[in-house]
């Protein structure tokens, strides 16, 4: 069984949000985030001010860390939720053979169930401000 760390922060910068963590997984594995802001789940899709107020993807692990940008240009304040996973398919075949095709090697307190599979998931929260 195999325990991974994995650690997300957020840093803004002039109407960018920018995703960043740290990981003990192997060059080339995959994490998968999404961001949600608070907004998003109050008011209608077509009342929002910006159109990615949810944003969903997928980054590589280089020398133990993984990041990503996102615009958040006519985001209003509020409260933002960031959520990383690990293993969500496809990924190498070495993190596969490592941790399971559905994480079934993968053991901590930050392992939970998602459709079947073990996944880690961690979660940030935080309040944009403009």
């Amino acid at each position: 069984m195999e325990a991974v760390r994995l650690v997300v922060e957020h840093r803004s910068e002039w109407r960018q949000l920018w995703i960043e963590g740290t990981t003990d997984l192997p060059d080339g594995a995959f994490v998968d985030y999404q961001v949600a802001h608070e907004m998003s789940d109050t008011t209608p899709a077509d009342e929002w001010p910006a159109t990615n107020l949810i944003e969903s993807g997928r980054a590589s692990v280089t020398q133990g860390h993984f990041w990503t940008q996102i615009n958040t240009f006519n985001w209003p304040r509020g409260s933002v939720r960031i959520v990383v996973q690990f293993p969500l398919p496809p990924q190498p075949a070495e993190v596969e053979a490592r941790y399971g095709a559905f994480g079934e090697r993968l053991t901590g307190d930050n392992v939970v169930t998602v459709a079947g599979a073990r996944v880690v998931e961690v979660e940030h929260v935080f309040d944009h401000r403009r």
